[in-house]
């Protein structure tokens, strides 16, 4: 059986940026919970309540948003397996170790992925939906 080799330069890469993200994150999370504790002292309740509104909706876009994109990586991903008929395809760098699947074992990874794509474009917009009903109720 032929395996991929890891690529460690693009592991680092890959690694470095998760915990950039995830540094990032938990700064705007700081400072959403600063900027409400300040912004809740200074209005009325009527407007504290549709401004948080707003920012939940804005937090419900951006969940969905990183649901959609994910979900067209998985399409764009399970497509080129499928006309490749290899999983990986060969111009993607692994960040592990990976066996080599080719033909019809290849295929069932590619459409798998479109399914899971498909149904992460569907949940992105569940994730609106229940947003939009969600924060409508109150």
């Amino acid at each position: 059986m032929d395996v991929q080799q890891a690529d460690l330069a693009y592991r680092r890469r890959v690694m470095r940026t998760l915990i950039a993200a995830t540094l990032l994150l938990l700064m705007v999370l700081i400072g959403f919970q600063f900027w409400l504790r300040v912004i809740s002292a200074r209005l009325d309740i009527v407007t504290l309540v549709s401004t948080i509104h707003i920012a939940l909706a804005v937090c419900f876009a951006c969940i969905a948003v990183c649901i959609a994109a994910l979900g067209a990586h998985f399409l764009v991903r399970g497509q080129r397996i499928v006309q490749g008929r290899r999983f990986p395809p060969l111009d993607v760098r692994a960040i592990r170790d990976t066996p080599v699947r080719v033909g019809d074992a290849a295929i069932r990874v590619g459409r798998m992925s479109q399914l899971l794509g498909l149904a992460l474009c569907v949940v992105a917009l569940l994730v609106i939906a229940g947003g939009w009903f969600w924060i409508k109720r109150f």
